[in-house]
């Protein structure tokens, strides 16, 4: 049996948590947990298919080649700007296929479409072209993953243009805030 004496630290110590948490600007609201860094598109849910816009036009491929609508959400602290790349595992070389390589995305910026994505830096595709280049898998009927992933950067600006995927991961390499990312799959018959 516990000794009467012994509990009262703890009941008191219950009694000041639960007195905090109904004064404004104490515990309650200082132990929130922060929202998570996420990136999302209006045009497809994480792990769904692509729209059939976004499909690229070289390799027998005749799409539109427009890009995904995103947003995000739950920026880390300190976060001065932003890069975005956007590559396919399940592509038949090594390494990947990059199909996009953007940066110098401003801090204050949560959204970015097809129209808007011209603002910032665009890098070198796995084509060798500068912008977006969108899916275009072999037409074996495979189902290949398209995965955006979104760096929040704690530098306004990544000096460079047209940076490859490879330069730009030594550009940023230790001013990475954080990191979300977004898969869409794509095939063709």
């Amino acid at each position: 049996m516990t000794p009467r004496i012994a509990r009262i630290p703890l009941v008191v110590g219950l009694c000041v948590l639960a007195a905090a948490a109904t004064v404004p600007g104490t515990l309650a609201q200082t132990t929130r947990a922060p929202q998570p860094f996420t990136l999302r598109s209006p045009d497809f849910n994480d792990g769904s298919r692509l729209p059939a816009s976004t499909e690229g036009n070289l390799g027998g491929c005749n799409g539109r080649n427009r890009a995904p609508a995103l947003t995000w959400s739950g920026v880390p602290a300190g976060t001065r700007s932003f890069a975005l790349v956007l590559f396919d595992p399940d592509a038949p070389v090594a390494g990947s296929f990059r199909h996009w390589v953007l940066y110098n995305i401003p801090a204050a910026r949560r959204k970015l479409t097809a129209d808007t994505s011209g603002r910032f830096t665009q890098g070198t595709n796995g084509a060798g072209r500068t912008g977006y280049l969108g899916p275009c898998p072999p037409p074996t009927g495979q189902t290949h993953h398209y995965v955006f992933t979104l760096y929040a950067l704690d530098i306004a600006q990544v000096a460079g243009r047209a940076l490859t995927y490879d330069a730009l991961m030594q550009a940023i390499s230790g001013h990475v805030a954080g990191a979300t990312a977004l898969i869409g799959t794509f095939s063709r018959p």
